[in-house]
């Protein structure tokens, strides 16, 4: 499971003992009405709504022992989106049933329900659509892959009930990736789902829809000082001559020093990247691999950055050369697949 920040919650000490039955497999936290709490189990405070709504903002995963109702009624008020709400999971106290409540696909309650359920020998009720239809999900794939589907909530709505109902939907994969293909077809069809990371994709009649894996990181060096406009211009530069999507890039990685560079933290908001800097004694561990500047490294003590960040950040797996433009430098490294090899 992906899951590891999991909330048990039971009402009642046979719910709670069944808790920790499970918690011996899952390793949650229980939480139980102060009256049933025990060693290995904490109150949920400052009562039992309040501090279910609060587990809901803290925790990546709920499993509530108790009744569906109550459950529905307590966390209604709370509950915001499907790509930010956590798994929620609701069973009997004999853990005969176990229903997938909310957030099956992308917060992965389909997937801890059906664990569960071998656990304690029971039945996983799980009610979404492409699942009944033993069909792939989109939104499980571009969970699986880490990737970016424009238009999520609306794309996801559509081609998963084209999906569930025996409708074509095209897949193409453009990359070294384990995709679940359930319910497509190879054949050039509209929609098709376009699975790439390239910037630029062949001109085709049927409509496609680009799903963009993030397997690249950013390398990044910079001026101080450097405009939003002038790191933007360079950056769609860049993405152009490596015919790299802009999506595509998980990650920056730079120096400690420009760890504030508010060019850099602007970049990297803009396209959904997190950014990480790395100390300049642990890019020197990696920069002799790559040309270097006596004046860099007087500068910043190491003597390139965007390529040596780039380094550290895809484990040595840098796949460009250096791109300089007004100041701003940068190197592009790609990341493992989903298969745990090198990504070329």
């Amino acid at each position: 499971m992906s899951i590891d920040k999991i909330a048990i919650i039971a009402v009642t000490e046979r719910g709670r003992n069944l808790a920790i039955q499970l918690n011996h497999k899952l390793e949650g936290t229980i939480f139980v009405p102060e009256k049933y709490k025990n060693e290995k189990s904490k109150a949920l405070k400052p009562n039992f709504g309040e501090g279910l709504q609060k587990l809901f903002s803290e925790y990546q995963a709920l499993i509530c022992i108790m009744a569906t109702g109550i459950v529905v009624r307590t966390l209604a008020p709370v509950i915001q989106d499907k790509l930010s709400d956590p798994a929620v999971l609701v069973m009997d106290e004999h853990g005969e049933f176990i229903i997938s409540l909310l957030s099956g696909h992308i917060g992965g309650a389909n997937e801890l329900t059906e664990e569960i359920a071998l656990i304690t020998n029971g039945v996983a009720v799980i009610t979404t659509a492409t699942d009944r239809a033993n069909v792939a999900a989109i939104d499980n794939i571009a969970k699986a892959i880490n990737g970016y589907l424009p238009d999520f909530k609306a794309t996801t709505k559509r081609i998963n009930g084209l999906l569930a109902a025996g409708k074509e939907v095209g897949l193409y994969v453009d990359e070294l990736l384990t995709i679940d293909r359930r319910g497509f077809t190879e054949k050039p069809v509209s929609p098709q789902i376009y699975i790439s990371t390239k910037k630029q994709i062949p001109a085709t009649n049927v409509e496609q829809i680009q799903l963009i894996p993030k397997l690249y990181v950013l390398g990044v060096g910079c001026r101080k000082g450097i405009s939003n406009e002038t790191i933007d211009l360079a950056f769609q530069h860049f993405c152009e001559q490596e015919n790299i999507h802009p999506r595509a890039f998980s990650e920056i990685n730079s120096i400690s020093i420009k760890e504030q560079e508010p060019a850099i933290q602007h970049l990297a908001a803009k396209w959904e990247m997190q950014f990480i800097v790395h100390t300049a004694e642990k890019l020197q561990t990696v920069a002799e691999k790559y040309p270097t500047s006596e004046f860099v490294k007087k500068a910043v003590k190491v003597g390139n950055v965007a390529l040596s960040a780039a380094d550290i950040g895809s484990n040595g797996n840098v796949i460009s050369t250096r791109y300089a433009e007004n100041g701003v430098t940068f190197a592009a490294g790609k990341l493992t697949n989903n298969n745990n090899e090198v990504a070329k």
